[in-house]
């Protein structure tokens, strides 16, 4: 009996047969079907698929035995390397749900996800930079530059390596960014609460000016500027609070949160970030400021579910799920060879209503 035709196009059976390569390594498995089985499975021409099956041992993807082809798992996977700042833990929220996304994002792809924290005295830098620089992943996910700036040098230098940043602060460096667009955040939060009938807002952010962390900036002068051209009564000067990235912060959040709440014009309140949410939320209800009730609450919110009690508060999305995808995808894509670069993605956020600002405010 002559061989079977096929008209699939040889990149269709391709894409089949490396995600079979994907399947099985996922599976715990090895051992690859032969040609006839693989001609049944994917549908391609067992000429077509000798051709690829060679081209991938060629690349040492696949390797022949006397009981047939099977996969290499090393030179399938491809290893990223994810930086974020910490000692037993990613200190910074974000990042470690991000860090988690990522990790549930690359779960039966080839990636290879590994996490690399950043310490914080001197030798213990110096010590997680030469670690770094013996690392032998081509991908590196940055979520900041801080005590990286040599190495990021280095990494640049080796055209081996492709560094992106989850953050739009370093677009300035050239490389491929993956990131919320902060300024966007900050309208988007005063457009919600001008649309639920609130007029005077004040905001409650970190300050992280001492280290020069630009996106909290971003989304303060996004929400003043979409506050101005909606006629909110807000003044960047008189009704921006800030908490120091200190010792003594959450002493700080609370006294922060009782001063918006003792001044009886604000009838509404961004809070340019969820980490400390609860607390925020406890203060006002001690002050007698209810949310929701009174006092309507906007906050960027990775979970869109942030809960204190039963109140639910309205949330501008951080985006942390699309920008896992994004990171998985490109990587992929880019390793395959699908993409020659790996492109600038800034993401706009959307809004997830809770319970806050689901009623208008009364005039």
């Amino acid at each position: 009996m002559g061989q079977r035709r096929s008209n699939q196009p040889r990149t269709v059976t391709e894409a089949k047969i490396r995600d079979l390569i994907r399947e099985r390594l996922s599976e715990g498995q090895t051992t690859f079907p032969s040609e006839r089985d693989l001609a049944v499975r994917t549908g391609g021409s067992r000429c077509v698929i000798r051709e690829v099956l060679e081209d991938l041992e060629r690349k040492n993807l696949l390797s022949r035995t006397a009981n047939g082809r099977m996969i290499n798992p090393g030179t399938n996977r491809i290893p990223v390397l994810f930086v974020a700042r910490g000692r037993n833990m990613i200190d910074n929220p974000a990042w470690a749900r991000l860090w988690l996304a990522f990790l549930n994002r690359t779960k039966g792809t080839p990636l290879a996800p590994e996490l690399q924290l950043m310490r914080y005295w001197p030798e213990e830098i110096e010590e997680d930079l030469r670690e770094l620089a013996r690392k032998q992943a081509k991908y590196i996910i940055l979520t900041g530059n801080r005590d990286l700036e040599p190495q990021i040098g280095r990494w640049v230098e080796d055209r081996e390596k492709v560094v992106i940043f989850t953050d739009e602060a370093y677009l300035e460096y050239g490389l491929p960014v993956i990131a919320l667009d902060n300024a966007k955040v900050g309208e988007l939060a005063a457009e919600e609460l001008y649309r639920n009938g609130f007029r005077s807002p004040a905001l409650l952010t970190p300050d992280f000016s001492d280290h020069c962390y630009p996106p909290y900036q971003k989304r303060i002068e996004g929400f003043a500027r979409k506050c101005a051209e909606r006629n909110l009564d807000f003044q960047m000067e008189r009704d921006v609070f800030s908490v120091f990235h200190q010792k003594g912060m959450l002493q700080n959040y609370i006294r922060q949160t009782m001063k918006i709440a003792e001044e009886k014009r604000y009838d509404s309140l961004f809070l340019t970030t969820d980490d400390q949410l609860p607390l925020v939320l406890e203060v006002f209800h001690d002050q007698m400021r209810y949310i929701p009730g009174e006092l309507g609450m906007i906050s960027l919110n990775a979970q869109n579910k942030a809960q204190t009690g039963n109140t639910r508060v309205t949330a501008v999305s951080s985006a942390t799920s699309e920008i896992a995808a994004h990171l998985a995808e490109v990587v992929e894509a880019h390793s395959e060879g699908n993409i020659s670069q790996i492109p600038n993605i800034i993401i706009s956020p959307t809004i997830h209503a809770g319970e806050t600002l689901c009623l208008r405010k009364k005039h």
